[in-house]
């Protein structure tokens, strides 16, 4: 799979990349790994994501969610390549974040993925305009 990753913005415990595949039907997928905490919006293209969460088929709009040491798949039987914005988050940045969240109890997804939902089409536009002006304060606001 021929993946390509940018850093756009990083500080201290979150890291954002765009990350653009160009994987085909056809191209066998293989096996990866995530590092960190992962999320992802998908912003171009259509790819089957497979983890230990499930297996889920994301498009633009969608949300993929990883969690650190987690394997996973990606396949692309249904076209060629896509785009993602990647969020990436230490444990550490992510205990700080669900302390201060109502109700939540634990760190860790549940689901390999958010689908598209209106409720997010804001935030993935404020999220996609950053990348083209290359707007570090604005992805730590999006983080």
């Amino acid at each position: 799979m021929t993946t390509a990753q940018r850093t756009l913005a990083s500080g201290s415990g979150w890291q954002v990349s765009d990350v653009v595949c160009t994987a085909a039907a056809g191209d066998r997928p293989f096996e990866e790994e995530h590092r960190s905490f992962c999320v992802a919006a998908v912003t171009n293209g259509t790819f089957r994501y497979r983890t230990r969460q499930g297996t889920a088929m994301l498009a633009p709009g969608a949300i993929l969610l990883g969690n650190p040491g987690a394997c996973y798949e990606c396949g692309h039987e249904h076209g060629a390549g896509d785009r993602c914005l990647s969020f990436h988050f230490s444990p550490a940045y992510l205990e700080r974040v669900v302390a201060e969240l109502p109700g939540a109890k634990r760190q860790g997804f549940a689901d390999p993925r958010l689908p598209p939902l209106p409720a997010l089409a804001p935030l993935l536009a404020e999220a996609e305009a950053a990348r083209e002006r290359s707007d570090n304060e604005a992805f730590e606001e999006l983080g």
